[in-house]
């Protein structure tokens, strides 16, 4: 697995290209973010993913098609007529879930939306050979254009051997073809994408992309809850919280499921505390969904105003941020409107609510001191 870290991001508008601010990620505002800042490819990711669950013992089911999941009994059907019973289904089966409907206890109203989500990849050996593109391959450096109704942004992958860029647009017309899977790929001119819209380093590097992987979103209801009636079946994921695609924290959520479910049962002793253990990740975890999605909504259209008034009070906050060139320079005031959404994001730990949890209840739930272990345990059923 390859990543890098990021050290510089690069603002412009999309039409020009001129810079509207540098942020430099300083080691000050990373401590104060409690975090790295990494470029990672999703595909490594979920790679490192199913190591790490594969070494804790995890039994892997590739080609098992789960056909139907019982809440009565707590069991699911594969397509091969196979049963299996658990004391816990956890769906974590993705945007389209099949456990959803479960826990829901009816099919979940799906609407198309016209949003899409177009990502490609350029070799950075193509880039190099353009001069007015060299300026973009820096193994540390976020460029983010940000454009009349699109956001767009890139950055090297692959051990510097790749440019990887999202395109999240509004088209003018619709395209029924498209759906929220990520295996279509077509051309630029299928797009019929306004070119006049985008800078000239812009627009060499999509007629450079050979193909792009589309992406629609799929407009959902919040759920109300997570868990089902008999506390048999369990969300976690994009199964429980679909969320814009190409968030800043859509992958963050998910994590964040895991490492709240796995500490909450790291204590259970009996499958009588199933339920409460479910209640309290069910309680922790709603409300941080929603607030995260509220805020991914509101920085999505902020960065994607068009040209106008409140596009130029958004530039000149940015400017005015990042004129501070040291992190602990900046007034308050500038701070908390610049970073108060991006902290509340960073700076929640799953694992601190959990343990505030366990100490306010546990010994309810447990009438004494637990033999609690540390480590994630969950059961896990791919579905191919």
């Amino acid at each position: 697995m390859e990543s890098w870290r990021s050290e510089r991001t690069y603002r412009r508008p999309g039409e020009t290209g001129d810079l509207i601010a540098l942020m430099k990620l300083h080691e000050e505002f990373l401590r104060d973010l409690m975090a790295d800042f990494y470029f990672i490819q999703h595909g490594d990711l979920l790679a490192m993913l199913r190591d790490l669950a594969a070494r804790e013992g995890v039994l892997f089911r590739y080609n098992s098609n789960v056909v139907h999941v019982d809440s009565k009994t707590g069991s699911v059907i594969l397509d091969g007529g196979q049963r299996i019973v658990s004391d816990l289904i956890i769906g974590a089966d993705g945007l389209d879930s099949f456990v959803r409907t479960g826990v829901a206890g009816k099919r979940i109203v799906e609407t198309r939306t016209k949003r899409v989500t177009l990502n490609f990849t350029i070799p950075i050996s193509l880039m190099l050979q353009d001069e007015i593109l060299k300026s973009l391959t820096g193994p540390s450096d976020w460029a983010i254009w940000l454009g009349d109704g699109y956001l767009l942004h890139g950055s090297t992958v692959n051990a510097g051997q790749d440019f990887s860029m999202v395109l999240q647009y509004t088209p003018s017309e619709d395209f029924p073809e498209f759906n929220e899977q990520w295996q279509d790929t077509y051309p630029l001119e299928h797009f019929n994408l306004d070119l006049e819209k985008f800078e000239p380093r812009v627009r060499k590097l999509l007629h450079l992309a050979r193909n792009f992987n589309t992406h629609l979103l799929v407009s959902r209801p919040h759920l109300d809850h997570f868990v089902c009636d008999r506390a048999r079946l369990v969300l976690v994921g994009e199964a429980a919280h679909p969320m814009l695609h190409g968030g800043q924290h859509t992958t963050a959520l998910c994590i964040e499921d895991a490492e709240t479910l796995g500490n909450l049962f790291s204590g259970v002793q009996s499958q009588d505390q199933i339920p409460q253990l479910l209640a309290a990740y069910e309680e922790l975890r709603q409300a941080r969904c929603i607030t995260t999605e509220e805020i991914e909504k509101r920085l999505r259209s902020t960065l994607m105003l068009p040209a106008g008034e409140a596009r130029q009070q958004r530039d000149m906050k940015l400017r005015n941020a990042m004129a501070c060139q040291e992190w602990d320079h900046m007034d308050e005031k500038t701070f908390k409107e610049t970073y108060s959404d991006e902290l509340k994001l960073f700076l929640y730990d799953a694992t601190e609510k959990v343990e505030d949890w366990w100490t306010k209840w546990g010994p309810l739930i447990l009438r004494g001191t637990p033999n609690r272990r540390s480590s994630m345990q969950l059961s896990i059923m791919k579905e191919m």
